[in-house]
């Protein structure tokens, strides 16, 4: 990598990570290279998974006690989630088929790093369990309600959230409240590092995507989250050359 190179990956990667300190610890995880396995891996998600190992080679060397990982989310529901309900698999679903991972496996041995694989049918049905208690007819914790057979979220910046639509005996969870379980998911795994006081997050997403996200991102935060968690939100287009990236904490709504 020539030096200039290395100097444009450098900038370019900077904002995503412009809230990390640069005198303590901080264990991050950046999440890119997302893909449907239907369409399989593409543009976005080579590109994406890129600038993910950019970003967690800048993190490492902004503090030498930092602690970096890396997950690609796999929508493995059959359909896109950012348009459609997220269903609860029938009975007698089969099992999840296998993921052909080669290019990512490729990129990823030529950094050096290993990754994991989250699949979003997983955080599916995490997210349908935690709202049991609608379910069973029991009274939700604010700022979630329930109307009619609507499970709501009390957004402060959106209008209305819905996070999930009660079924007979079970909840179908729309988007923002799977989002918000892998949120989840990767803040509980950061907090294996207890030398880190500081867990940070960054998100590579689609342009597309970025008002489910967002969405998810406010619940976790608002419910789940800590004073010593960050998450950067990060959205661009098939090629990744000009990501934004917007960081939200506990106390930003």
């Amino acid at each position: 990598m020539s030096p200039t190179l290395s100097t444009e990956r450098a900038a370019r990667v900077a904002p995503l990570l412009e809230t990390v300190s640069r005198t303590s610890r901080t264990a991050v995880l950046v999440a890119g290279g997302y893909f449907e396995t239907a369409a399989g891996i593409g543009a976005f998600s080579l590109n994406s998974f890129a600038l993910g190992l950019e970003t967690g080679a800048v993190a490492r060397r902004l503090h030498r006690g930092n602690k970096v990982l890396y997950d690609v989310i796999v929508n493995d529901l059959g359909m896109s989630c950012s348009t459609d309900v997220c269903t609860l698999p029938a009975a007698g679903e089969p099992a999840p088929e296998a993921l052909d991972l080669a290019p990512l496996d490729a990129a990823a041995g030529l950094a050096g790093i290993t990754y994991s694989v989250t699949r979003e049918r997983t955080l599916r049905n995490r997210a349908a369990r935690s709202m049991k208690h609608a379910v069973r007819g029991a009274a939700l914790e604010p700022p979630f309600s329930r109307e009619g057979d609507e499970i709501l979220f009390r957004s402060r910046t959106y209008a209305k959230v819905l996070a999930g639509v009660v079924k007979g005996d079970h909840v179908v969870p729309r988007c923002p409240l799977i989002v918000a379980e892998y949120f989840a998911r990767y803040f509980a795994r950061l907090r294996a590092f207890p030398d880190c006081p500081r867990r940070h997050v960054v998100d590579i997403n689609s342009l597309a995507d970025r008002d489910k996200v967002t969405k998810g991102a406010e619940i976790y935060l608002r419910t789940r989250g800590t004073s010593e968690e960050e998450i950067t939100l990060v959205f661009a287009d098939a090629e990744c050359a000009e990501p934004i990236a917007l960081t939200y904490t506990a106390y930003d709504f």
